[in-house]
């Protein structure tokens, strides 16, 4: 009643006071659209750029404390904080390292022990084949031979279709991925000698880049990122290892003889959120059933239930509301990501809606 009364007193007045609001709603719009396609173009264009150096900052940024700490002992008193920091980074290579390269070895293995039986896998996948027309012949009265011979048409279909590969492609293919290997092994050493550069002289770096408001702000939105992104990431990387951990372990029980392989390669896939491990868990465990093996059906169908209840027991707990994103917001954004980046999108996606959100969030508050 007040803004109608105000209104008819003095029109003119509310006429400037709705334009200004109108205005000042249409620059926040247009800032808002300006900092999405800003983001977008540095992720898109800029980011892999200076990356490497991101990352190193952020190593001396996390380490940097610790070392400060260290410093307090006696015994580290007369240590520089730029070798403790170089020691301690030396440290976490290492025995990460040496983990992957054990891992590494014990994956290597199982692939080369499929190829080796490969001859072994396709009598038994005929086999399967056969009893799956037949369970099929008496249970629906489909018949058999008709059925047998429509798989084994695709089956060498898909053969020819392999075997149609010549080895010009084959490889061009492995010069490829030999070109890929080095390029990521030349972003790691590039990581590593920044960050032995940012060490000698981070204090100093820090002290002079607080005098600019820019950074300021800068550092302001990359701690909220930290803290939000920081924690997704840990969340879904403790998640993805309990599930691992779950199917390397039950597989290892029923004596599966890739129950590493097959282990990581669920975990990996439970953590992508248009997947999961039922992609792999249920088809298997009714393919066990259609095969009268109740047993194995019943373990894959548990494993399945167990693997989706950690999830769901440890994802609440390990996140809460603090990420203040919806699951399906998360979900279409690695769609989106996985679109626009490639497999780096599942990664990638969710971090650029978080740093929109932030820079959003920071503008609107300047």
């Amino acid at each position: 009643m007040k803004k109608i009364m105000s209104y008819i007193l003095n029109p003119i007045k509310a006429d400037k006071e709705g334009a200004a609001k109108m205005n000042t709603k249409i620059r926040k719009a247009i800032g808002i659209v300006g900092i999405i396609m800003a983001v977008y173009i540095i992720f898109k264009y800029i980011f892999v750029y200076v990356a490497p150096f991101l990352v190193a900052f952020l190593i001396v940024r996390i380490l940097n404390p610790a070392a400060i700490r260290l410093q307090k002992y006696p015994c580290f008193r007369k240590v520089g904080k730029g070798s403790l920091l170089f020691c301690m980074m030396s440290l976490v290579l290492g025995i990460t390292g040496v983990c992957m390269w054990f891992l590494g070895v014990r994956l290597f293995a199982q692939i080369r022990s499929i190829f080796l039986h490969i001859d072994q896998y396709e009598a038994k996948m005929e086999t399967m084949i056969d009893g799956c027309c037949v369970l099929l012949n008496q249970k629906f009265g489909m018949k058999s031979e008709a059925i047998r011979e429509i798989v084994y048409q695709n089956i060498e279909k898909m053969s020819e279709k392999i075997q149609a590969v010549n080895i010009t492609q084959v490889f061009r293919y492995s010069v490829r991925y030999a070109v890929v290997a080095a390029e990521w092994f030349s972003v790691l050493f590039v990581i590593f000698v920044a960050v032995l550069l940012i060490i000698k002289d981070y204090d100093e770096i820090c002290q002079k880049l607080q005098k600019y408001s820019t950074f300021r702000h800068l550092v302001r939105i990359g701690e909220r990122l930290w803290q939000m992104a920081g924690l997704w990431l840990r969340a879904q990387l403790l998640i993805m290892a309990a599930v691992m951990a779950e199917c390397v372990a039950g597989l290892w029980v029923l004596q599966n003889s890739y129950a590493l392989l097959v282990g990581i390669l669920i975990g990996f896939l439970d953590a992508l959120p248009f997947i999961g491990t039922g992609t792999i868990l249920l088809p298997w465990a009714a393919l066990e059933l259609f095969r009268g093996d109740f047993f194995h059906a019943a373990a894959y169908l548990t494993f399945f239930l167990i693997t989706n209840s950690t999830r769901d027991f440890l994802e609440p707990r390990l996140l809460g509301e603090k990420l203040g994103v919806y699951p399906i917001v998360i979900a279409v954004v690695v769609y989106v990501g996985i679109c626009i980046f490639g497999p780096t999108g599942v990664l990638l996606g969710p971090l650029m809606l978080l740093v929109i959100r932030e820079v959003v969030r920071e503008w609107l508050e300047a």
